[in-house]
């Protein structure tokens, strides 16, 4: 009777540890899961963030050129912000200040073509898409 009493008690622990080991298997297989079907609101969340630091760092620019119209520092980091953040018709008119402050400048002079290049060919077709010669275009300098 003994030797029945262990022979049960081991079943219980056996079934007990099976148990548990395949329920905390089942915890962990779902916060994997439910981590990774997370992920892409994260990925959403800083976009977002950065979008509103570009235009948080644009505005700044914009309050130092208020104050210094001809500020060549803040209109380069304006350009820059705005060409990281997709704004092709403000990047153009912070570009052509700096063009006409810098006339003999001719990496503003290119990047200004490329732009107005772009503008004109969205006319055409309707949207404003960014080129491969835009995205490899050096930040101002």
């Amino acid at each position: 009777m003994e030797n029945n009493k262990k022979s049960t008690l081991t079943k219980i622990v056996v079934i007990g540890s099976g148990i548990s080991f395949l329920g905390g298997s089942i915890l962990g297989i779902g916060g994997m899961i439910s981590s990774s079907l997370d992920r892409p609101a994260v990925n959403e969340n800083a976009a977002q963030s950065q979008n509103a630091q570009l235009q948080a760092e644009e505005k700044g620019f914009a309050t130092v050129l208020q104050r210094e119209p001809n500020n060549q520092t803040a209109l380069k980091g304006l350009v820059s912000s705005r060409m990281r953040r997709g704004d092709i018709l403000g990047t153009k008119a912070a570009l052509e200040r700096l063009v006409k402050l810098n006339p003999t400048n001719t990496q503003y002079k290119e990047l200004l073509d490329a732009i107005n290049k772009q503008v004109a060919e969205s006319k055409n077709v309707g949207t404003l898409k960014p080129t491969g010669s835009q995205q490899s275009a050096p930040t101002p300098k």
